[in-house]
């Protein structure tokens, strides 16, 4: 499974708001310097997730983005969803009557990789990734989040 730019942008902004959940709201720009990101391709993702009740926003000078809910309460596969569309996660073509033993073999696998990878991601929420990428930079390369 690939990943758009824009979920894996989605995800890298969402694990910063993840640190900044406490304390308030995070501007775009501020978002985008963090992680390298386009502003303008960086505010239509926030703005989807904002529209999906993923994240609240705020107008004003001390306005921004932050998370609607606590990051234990969203998980990684709400976020896929949002951002690249529910079919992508579910999409397995059906089979036709007369198909031949190969082909319905190919979507049994199908079938069974699509019900793996969504157990898998509904498992992970931004809180226990936030987690993972805080051992991981303990291993090797300081990450700050």
């Amino acid at each position: 499974m690939q990943l758009s730019k824009r979920t894996q942008y989605g995800i890298r902004a969402l694990i910063c708001l993840c640190e900044s959940y406490p304390r308030g709201f995070l501007q775009t720009r501020e978002l985008a310097r963090r992680e390298g990101l386009p502003t303008k391709f960086l505010e239509s993702i926030l703005s989807s997730l904002t529209r999906e009740k993923v994240l609240i926003s705020k107008i004003g000078a001390t306005g921004g983005y932050r998370l609607a809910r606590k990051p234990e309460d969203i998980s990684v596969s709400e976020v896929i969803s949002r951002l690249e569309g529910k079919k992508m996660l579910l999409e397995v073509d059906r089979v036709s009557a007369d198909a031949r033993a190969g082909e319905i073999a190919v979507n049994i696998v199908h079938q069974q990789l699509s019900q793996a990878l969504c157990t898998t991601l509904n498992s992970i929420n931004l809180a226990a990734l936030v987690e993972q990428v805080m051992q991981r930079s303990r291993d090797g390369q300081m990450y700050y989040i």
